[in-house]
C-alpha cells in the first residue's frame, strides 16, 4: 500500500512517518482539496481558521508532501518571479510592492505557525545569499538592487569582500543578501502541517488518487477516486505538476525536473575551510540556477544547474539520474574546491510545474465551483502561505487586497498548442539556456541573444 515513497527524498526518508488512512467510500464535505502538498494544506487550514464551521476534505494519491513539497530544497524566499527585477517589469512598480510585501509578511507566518503548532521543521530564519559567478551575472546581481532600492524593499548589495563573509569561494563575485528567507525541512514542514490540519478537523486520505473533478448540474462538484467519491461545494485543484493530466490547465504550464545532491555530514574543520558560519541559504545568477544550504546534520545541499524538461510529466522514473548528478557534484567542486575530500552521499529529483513567467495562478476553471492554485516554478515553500490565504478569500469572501495581487489578476502565459511544438519550443529554450549559462560569450548570439532579452 505504502509503496515506494520514502525513497523519493532525503527529507521523506530521515524522519519517521505513519500515513493516513485512504477514502473508503463515498463522503461529503464542504470543500475539498486534491492535494497535499503545501498548497492544499495552507488553504485547508486558512478555511478552518477562518470559518471553523466549514467541512474541509483533502485528498492525496501518495502521502502529504510526496511531490515538490517533500523534495525540494527547503528554502522559504519571498521571490515571485524570476526576481524582483523581472517582476517589477511584468507587473509594474505598484504590484510588485504589494506582492514583495505580501509575501514578507508569509515567510514570518511560517515561522511563527510553526512555533505555535509545535511543528518540527528544523526552520532556521538564515536569511539568503544571491551571488554572482561571473560578469554577466554581476549586471544581474546590479538589476536585483536597482530595482530593490526604486521600491523600497530591503535587499543588500555585497561587495567581493562582503559576499566572501558569509562564505568563501573563488567563484563568487558581488552579491546581495536578504533577511526575510528561511531554511527548513520541506517533508517535516508538509506533515506538521497535516497534524495541524487535522487537529482543526480536516480530513485527509491518503493513499487516495483522484480520478475526476466534475461539476454536477453547476450546483456542486464530485471528486471520483476508486476508492469512493467525495461530494462537495466547491473543489480546489491544488496538483502542482500533477494538474499536467488536466487539459484546461496543461494549456499553461509545463514540467520540468530539479535535480538535488547530498554531501556526507562535514566536520567542523571542513565547515571552517568555506567560512559557511552563517549557514544562510545561496543561490547564484545563472540562469539556470545553483541553490545550496546546510542541512540541520551538518550536510550541503546542492541542487540546480540542469533541470530538465519533461513533455508527459510528472513521472518517478525521472527522480534518479547519474548524468546530471555527476553534473551537480562538477560544479559542487567548482565552487568549493577546498572539500574535495567531502563524499556526495546521495541525490534525488521532483517535478516542477513550470510557468512561462514564473509566477503561480490562481483562479476558477468550469464556472465558480472548482479553483485551481499551482505554478510555483521551483520557489513554492514561501508563496504556498500566501496562496492558501488567497484560496480562502476566493472561496469565502470573493475578493480581499490578497486577490488583487498578480497570482489572480495576471492572466497565464499560454503555452505553444500540441505536443509536437510545445516539447520543440521548450527543449530549444532548454538548450540556449543552458548553453548561454555554460558558455556567456554566446549570449549575443542568436538565440542566446533573444533569450536574455525576454529574461532581462
Amino acid at each position: 500500500m505504502t509503496g515506494d515513497w520514502k525513497t523519493r527524498s532525503f527529507w521523506l526518508e530521515h524522519k519517521d512517518y505513519e500515513p493516513a488512512r485512504r477514502l473508503d467510500g463515498d463522503e461529503v464535505t464542504d470543500v475539498v482539496i486534491v492535494g497535499g502538498g503545501y498548497t492544499g494544506l495552507w488553504s485547508a487550514i486558512c478555511l478552518k481558521d477562518a470559518d471553523p464551521a466549514i467541512d474541509v476534505t483533502v485528498l492525496e494519491q501518495k502521502v502529504v508532501g510526496y511531490g515538490a513539497s517533500g523534495r525540494n530544497g527547503g528554502f522559504a524566499m519571498t521571490m515571485v518571479g524570476r526576481n524582483i527585477h523581472q517582476l517589477r517589469k511584468m507587473v509594474g512598480s505598484g504590484q510588485a510592492k504589494a506582492t514583495y510585501w505580501a509575501m514578507h509578511d508569509a515567510i514570518s507566518e511560517i515561522e511563527e505557525f510553526a512555533r505555535a503548532e509545535n511543528i518540527d521543521a528544523d526552520i532556521w530564519r538564515s536569511g539568503n545569499l544571491t551571488v554572482s559567478n561571473g560578469p554577466e551575472q554581476d549586471v544581474r546581481i546590479r538589476q536585483d538592487v536597482e530595482a530593490a532600492d526604486r521600491l523600497g524593499i530591503p535587499i543588500e548589495f555585497l561587495d567581493p569582500a562582503q559576499v566572501q563573509e558569509y562564505a568563501r569561494s573563488e567563484t563568487f563575485r558581488i552579491g546581495h543578501f536578504e533577511e526575510q528567507a528561511l531554511i527548513l525541512d520541506p517533508a517535516a514542514l508538509a506533515r506538521g502541517l497535516a497534524d495541524a490540519a487535522r487537529r482543526r478537523g480536516v480530513k485527509i486520505r491518503e493513499f487516495t488518487p483522484v480520478d475526476s473533478v466534475e461539476t454536477i448540474g453547476g450546483l456542486r462538484v464530485e471528486a471520483r477516486t476508486p476508492f469512493g467519491t467525495v461530494h462537495a461545494d466547491r473543489a480546489v485543484i491544488a496538483t502542482n505538476a500533477y494538474a499536467q493530466a488536466i487539459p484546461e490547465l496543461r494549456r499553461f504550464i509545463f514540467t520540468i525536473y530539479a535535480y538535488i545532491s547530498l554531501t556526507e555530514p562535514l566536520t567542523a574543520e571542513q565547515w571552517e575551510r568555506i567560512g559557511w558560519q552563517s549557514k544562510c541559504g545561496i543561490e547564484d545568477k545563472r540562469i539556470m540556477v545553483h541553490f545550496s544550504r546546510p542541512t540541520a546534520d551538518g550536510r550541503i545541499l546542492w541542487g540546480g544547474r540542469d533541470a530538465p524538461f519533461m513533455p508527459g510529466g510528472p513521472n518517478q522514473r525521472h527522480d534518479r539520474n547519474q548524468q546530471l548528478f555527476d553534473r551537480l557534484e562538477e560544479t559542487f567542486r567548482w565552487t568549493f574546491p577546498y572539500l574535495d575530500d567531502v563524499r556526495m552521499d546521495r541525490g534525488w529529483a521532483g517535478p516542477v510545474c513550470g510557468t512561462v513567467d514564473s509566477i503561480a495562478s490562481v483562479n476558477w476553471m468550469k464556472g465558480q465551483r472548482i479553483l485551481y492554485a499551482l505554478g510555483y516554478a521551483g520557489h513554492g515553500v514561501g508563496p504556498s502561505r500566501l496562496i492558501g490565504k488567497i484560496v480562502r478569500d476566493m472561496l469565502l469572501t470573493g475578493g480581499t487586497d490578497l486577490t488583487e495581487l498578480p497570482f489572480v489578476t495576471k492572466r497565464p502565459v499560454p503555452m505553444p498548442p500540441g505536443n509536437v511544438l510545445r516539447r520543440a519550443v521548450l527543449d530549444t529554450a532548454h538548450n540556449v539556456l543552458i548553453s548561454v549559462d555554460e558558455h556567456p560569450e554566446r549570449a549575443d548570439r542568436g538565440l542566446g541573444k533573444l533569450a536574455l532579452k525576454i529574461l532581462q
